[in-house]
């Protein structure tokens, strides 16, 4: 052996030592007392979903422990925060880095997903009720990789627990997390099965759903996501007051379903009166796309030969129907006006429109036609 390597050797066995008696500090404490330096990004579902680097702030090497029931907040708020539940331990030589993954349940069901390398930052321990969950989910990470995404919605959602299999091996520990759960939650808790096929018996279905409809007046709505029963799932939007004209929303549709269940909902846009407005239904099959609306500017010139008190100028089909009142006007003096106006629409390439001024019952004072134009591809 040569020198070089001798000393080499030396040195990793005397920065092992100086590891083995170093105190081991929670992340939590430690990003608290500004001693680490904590960054997170985080893309998708499943195993090493987030990317945690942690960098040591001091002149002194430290032990640094992540533990069980940590909780990171999505930078954006339309993201689902996460639960991390596998424990692991690091020394970080003085001013050093490193990267560890983990692996992050959703805690905000009706979010969306991680994706594009969503930026994250720890939040600290989770609330009381997820941290022993934290725990059985280290404890038990054979039950963490196919249930724990259930689990984790049930007490920040109230998913409903469902049956579930596991290896004879499980079975106690399953049982036993159910228990919790259900005395937590106050929801039933699901029957464990003992299996031998190592099969999940459910699994998580993730949606972005874009939902886009043309308001052709003000009004007020609610949107909420049904099953293909009929039964209402959850309500997105209680109280929704839309303006005229086009509304573009994306939800996310996430849910636990059975592993051979072929999942079906529907997205519905109601009125005050509990009318449908607009119907989604969203499947696995339902492609992600957002649909830019079609922009139309015009020119709406007409003259008046007396003035007119409350007059509107409203968008319609060529048959009458109202698409979208643009504005009202309060007054008008006799004389030639114009208006330019852009106009967006979600109706078919080619559709086309008529402008009208009208009275407030609908009378016809001037109109116009526009020419039909092609909408923008889809992204």
């Amino acid at each position: 052996m040569n020198r070089q390597v001798a000393l080499t050797l030396l040195l990793l066995l005397v920065l092992r030592a100086e590891a083995e008696r170093l105190p081991y500090l929670s992340l939590a404490d430690a990003a608290a007392q500004r001693t680490v330096a904590v960054s997170a990004w985080a893309q998708g579902l499943g195993p090493d979903n987030l990317l945690c680097t942690l960098t040591n702030l001091t002149d002194q090497p430290l032990g640094v422990r992540v533990p069980p029931g940590l909780h990171f907040a999505a930078g954006n708020p339309d993201l689902q925060d996460l639960l991390t539940f596998q424990e692991k331990m690091l020394v970080l030589a003085p001013h050093a880095r490193s990267t560890v993954r983990l692996w992050g349940f959703c805690m905000e069901q009706h979010d969306h997903a991680p994706s594009g390398n969503a930026a994250y930052a720890l939040r600290g321990a989770a609330g009381r009720d997820l941290q022993p969950l934290g725990d059985s989910l280290q404890k038990y990470p054979g039950l963490a990789s196919y249930y724990g995404q259930m689990f984790v919605w049930s007490v920040t959602d109230h998913e409903e627990l469902r049956d579930i299999s596991v290896e004879p091996a499980l079975v106690r520990g399953a049982t036993n997390i159910m228990r919790y759960l259900s005395r937590v939650t106050g929801r039933a808790a699901g029957r464990v099965k003992s299996s031998l096929d190592h099969r999940p018996s459910v699994r998580t279905f993730t949606k972005r759903v874009f939902v886009t409809y043309h308001s052709p007046v003000s009004q007020v709505t609610s949107l909420k996501v049904f099953g293909a029963d009929g039964c209402e799932r959850y309500t997105v939007a209680p109280r929704w007051v839309l303006a005229p004209g086009v509304m573009r929303y994306a939800i996310g549709l996430n849910a636990i379903v059975g592993i051979d269940e072929q999942p079906s909902f529907l997205v519905r846009l109601l009125d005050q009166h509990g009318q449908v407005l607009q119907e989604t239904q969203v499947t696995d099959a339902t492609p992600e796309i957002d649909v830019a609306p079609t922009r139309q500017a015009f020119a709406f010139t007409f003259s008046l030969d007396k003035p007119v008190r409350n007059a509107y100028l409203r968008m319609r089909l060529p048959d009458g129907t109202l698409v979208e009142e643009l504005k009202k006007l309060p007054f008008l003096p006799a004389g030639n006006h114009q208006y330019n106006w852009t106009f967006f629409h979600v109706r078919p390439a080619g559709t086309p429109f008529v402008a009208r001024l009208e009275t407030a019952d609908g009378a016809l004072l001037r109109e116009q036609a526009l020419p039909a134009v092609t909408p923008p591809p889809a992204r």
